[in-house]
């Protein structure tokens, strides 16, 4: 049973009572079945009106089903299979390690040609993929560089403490003296 023939049916029956009106109880039973006429009333055009939504919604849902449809139908068309598109991305994978500097170097186990990236140089190491040996790497520039370098030592000054980096050359030339006391370091350089 709806709730308005619900509720008619109460009004029905508190009529049929013979309520009095006039007394206390009579006036507030008469309010509270008119107050359910009115709620029920109230309730049966919001369930309407939501029904009303529901169907709306159902049917923007429906053309929008419909549009993506036809969208997504013309994006297909445009495309190409996935097979190339794969192709594409070994493709631009190919293209990122080319562009990479690569020097070659002689494995120094087999002989075979290793191509060593600039992340192997920075790492000092390269592995041969022939023969699997790990080895030691750097540019030519870089090993003359190391070795036109001064060679320095750290002298720690026995009568303060403080320490001090001396190149070879200065040691060789005489005793050096400490920058902080003052007092001569006593030392022997010994060459290779």
């Amino acid at each position: 049973m709806e709730l308005n023939k619900k509720a008619a049916y109460l009004q029905g029956l508190v009529d049929g009572l013979g309520i009095d009106d006039t007394t206390k109880e009579g006036k507030i039973i008469k309010a509270m079945a008119a107050l359910l006429g009115e709620m029920a009333d109230a309730i049966a055009a919001m369930d309407e009106d939501l029904t009303q939504a529901y169907d709306q919604i159902n049917d923007l849902s429906e053309e929008l089903e419909d549009l993506e449809a036809d969208l997504y139908e013309d994006d297909e068309d445009d495309e190409e299979p996935e097979e190339e598109e794969e192709d594409t991305e070994e493709d631009d994978n190919d293209d990122d390690i080319a562009s990479e500097p690569f020097y070659e170097v002689a494995c120094p186990n087999c002989g075979e040609t290793v191509y060593v990236s600039e992340d192997d140089l920075d790492a000092g190491e390269a592995n041969c993929a022939h023969c699997g040996v790990t080895f030691e790497v750097a540019l030519e520039g870089e090993e003359d560089e190391a070795k036109d370098a001064p060679v320095q030592y750290e002298v720690t000054c026995p009568a303060c403490g403080q320490t001090t980096v001396f190149e070879e050359d200065d040691l060789l030339d005489g005793a050096p003296k400490c920058p902080g006391c003052g007092k001569p370091l006593d030392f022997e350089v010994t060459e290779e």
